[in-house]
């Protein structure tokens, strides 16, 4: 299949074919002269990735998905990344195939936290979050004038977000009585006038852990293609909803490590933009721990995501 016809549906319906993808990226790096002896698809995620050999990564960006490419080559080239204690890639070539982008990055040592967090103990879990709240926060520095293509609306993007929040819960399947509940819910939101750099990415899907020195450390980050400017508040949904709320002392350590305290108004607050988070879904996050038909309030359910004390 010749990927420059590619239309959008088929781009979605050969994404994981593996053998298409092998020949693209077989076909790019003999192009660009890149030496290799092996190459791998990373299984997960929107983009097309490749390990090639031990120690580069090549990501594909769709034509669909070329404001993705700008953004994550403007952040990991205007970055000071000497204030973050942990690796990222550094881009050794970019480029393009036809109406398609690349970049071959350096890749980050370490093992996806998504690989071994359940054969972690609580100890080395509360470790874990203690570094994430840290990581954030060194993050949360960074100065944003650096990013001139970066989706800096933040305020503009919040009003569009109420107008089609209970739409977009509805889609996902939350049970309707708390479906009824949102638009009053997040009527008083009022974000912060802070601006930070966002990734939305904190998740084990693109954090790298290694053992070290008697405990595991998080020591990689990776994925700047959704980033954006905005409030820094946003940033703390991921690793909550992902890993911690159902053992609040992670909740706590995370917000501790970051300089946050749980109070009703920061737990109100927290919902209210997890309501609006656009890829907020409640029932993914709910799955395997609580009967989301057993929740009667947002109220409550506030309270199961954003707690640090436990029952």
């Amino acid at each position: 299949m010749n990927i420059q016809h590619m239309s959008r549906e088929e781009y979605k319906t050969n994404h994981k074919n593996d053998t298409i993808w092998d020949e693209v990226v077989v076909r790019l790096l003999n192009n660009e002269n890149i030496s290799y002896y092996s190459i791998k698809r990373f299984p997960m995620g929107g983009n097309i990735v490749y390990a090639i050999n031990d120690d580069l990564v090549l990501k594909l960006f769709s034509p669909f998905d070329r404001e993705e490419f700008v953004i994550e080559t403007e952040v990991l080239e205007k970055t000071d990344w000497s204030k973050i204690s942990v690796e990222v890639p550094s881009i050794v070539k970019q480029g393009s195939i036809g109406k398609w982008h690349f970049l071959i990055m350096t890749r980050v040592s370490g093992e996806l936290l998504i690989d071994v967090w359940e054969k972690l103990s609580l100890k080395e879990q509360l470790d874990i979050a203690t570094d994430v709240g840290i990581l954030i926060k060194q993050m949360h520095t960074l100065p944003v004038e650096n990013y001139p293509h970066l989706n800096q609306t933040y305020f503009e993007w919040i009003s569009t977000q109420k107008k089609q929040v209970s739409t977009h819960h509805s889609k996902t399947g939350l049970a309707p009585l708390l479906v009824e509940q949102i638009e009053k819910y997040v009527s008083t939101f009022v974000p912060s006038s802070q601006k930070v750099l966002l990734t939305g990415e904190y998740t084990p899907f693109n954090l790298l852990v290694k053992h070290a020195d008697g405990r595991w450390r998080v020591t990689g980050l990776i994925d700047f293609a959704d980033c954006f400017v905005g409030e820094p508040t946003y940033d703390l949904l991921g690793p909550i909803l992902f890993n911690y709320y159902p053992t609040p002392a992670l909740t706590k350590n995370f917000l501790s490590a970051y300089g946050m305290a749980l109070t009703d108004s920061s737990r109100t607050y927290l919902m209210q933009l997890l309501l609006l988070h656009r890829f907020s879904h409640i029932p993914n996050y709910l799955e395997g721990h609580i009967d989301m038909n057993e929740v009667l309030t947002l109220e409550e359910l506030s309270s199961i995501f954003f707690s640090d004390k436990e029952s």
